[in-house]
């Protein structure tokens, strides 16, 4: 599951360019461990997109030991600055209590935040979560329903 989390925050960040090509080029070319230095170095120099990638990269234990409490420390200030991937990621987070308690109140939240803008997978979490109802969040078809059209939306536009 978190390989898929890497994949999503991947092709969005593929899209940006910029100063976190060559931390994309080490990573497509397998140099994982250079790609994380030059993600860290821009994360530290307040790239929000390098720190989001940082995060995946300590949650997945791709180029680094894996971390949760460093992922979640990147992933954190990547959110709070609102950077939709670590929006989603940190919903996931707490949805299956990373590093965190778990809480699907606070992965509704988050989630909502990365779906409004418009993160796919954020909504597709969503709508699991309103579909079943959960500690916390109460059943919602309507918001399922509604959730699942934008995602279906979404993808035919892709």
């Amino acid at each position: 599951m978190k390989k898929l989390v890497l994949g999503v925050t991947l092709t969005s960040v593929l899209l940006f360019g910029g100063n976190l090509d060559n931390g994309m080029n080490y990573l497509n070319n397998g140099e994982n461990q250079k790609a994380f230095a030059e993600f860290q170095k821009l994360a530290q120099s307040g790239d929000i997109d390098a720190a989001t990638m940082l995060g995946e990269m300590y949650l997945d234990g791709i180029g680094v030991q894996q971390d949760n409490k460093k992922a979640y420390y990147w992933i954190q200030k990547a959110a709070n600055e609102g950077d939709k991937e670590a929006q989603y990621l940190l919903g996931f987070m707490y949805e299956n209590g990373i590093e965190v308690k778990e809480d699907m109140a606070q992965a509704v939240i988050w989630y909502e935040k990365a779906a409004n803008k418009g993160d796919i997978m954020a909504m597709y979490n969503l709508a699991f979560i309103y579909k079943n109802g959960a500690k916390g969040v109460k059943k919602d078809i309507q918001k399922a329903v509604m959730l699942m059209s934008e995602v279906e939306e979404k993808k035919d536009g892709v």
